[in-house]
């Protein structure tokens, strides 16, 4: 199972952040987005936090908890992510924005709330890269796990494997050592990993942690 580092509940700076985590044994490094609209809380990005990603060595996957959806995706594509994740409840024209999200040479990744039915993304797992089932309400470290999260995940499981779909699934929110033991055994792609790497002074100890 892959681990992709969110970087906003961090103990150092930045900078430092950035770079302990491409030091790391992380997959990919998570650019959480939000803009006070979609969510309550804002993420301050500038030219020089944006520079210091685009220069990352590890990957990066976008995960915008937005509105204007393209206008974000336009200004986060000068990192060159890999992945474009965007919130399910944000729009309801998922076909313009899919095909937005491919045309810029992105991945797909659809989020979706804790709260929202998980079969109403059914229609589009044919035309996407990824589903990211998040395990709090989006917006806010430091949430707890939510242990239905668990039967979300069973039912994308059971849709790909019965339809022969090759999305991949990624889990985000409360994410350590104790609710990590929940999803070791299911077939998870990646897990979304904040504070509790971050704040810690080892990453790789955290990670392995994870991989027990």
């Amino acid at each position: 199972m892959e681990t992709s580092v969110s970087f906003l509940s961090s103990q150092y700076s930045f900078e430092k952040t950035i770079r302990l985590i491409n030091e790391s044994k992380a997959s990919y490094i998570h650019v959480d987005v939000m803009d006070g609209l979609f969510v309550n809380n804002v993420t301050p990005f500038n030219r020089n936090m944006l520079d210091i990603l685009k220069r990352s060595k590890k990957p990066k996957e976008v995960h915008l908890m937005t509105l204007h959806l393209k206008e974000f995706i336009d200004v986060f594509l000068c990192i060159e992510p890999e992945y474009m994740i965007y919130e399910f409840e944000a729009t309801t024209n998922h076909e313009n924005l899919i095909k937005y999200i491919k045309n810029k040479n992105c991945k797909v990744g659809m989020a979706i709330g804790p709260i929202t039915d998980i079969a109403l993304i059914e229609p589009y797992l044919k035309k996407i890269d990824m589903v990211l089932v998040m395990a709090v309400i989006p917006g806010y470290g430091g949430q707890k796990f939510l242990i239905e999260t668990l039967d979300r995940i069973a039912y994308l499981q059971k849709i790909r494997e019965e339809k022969r779909l090759d999305f991949l699934i990624q889990v985000d929110g409360g994410i350590n050592d104790k609710t990590y033991a929940y999803l070791k055994d299911l077939s998870l792609d990646r897990v979304v990993v904040g504070s509790y790497v971050c704040k810690s002074a080892n990453f790789d100890k955290q990670i392995e942690k994870l991989k027990v």
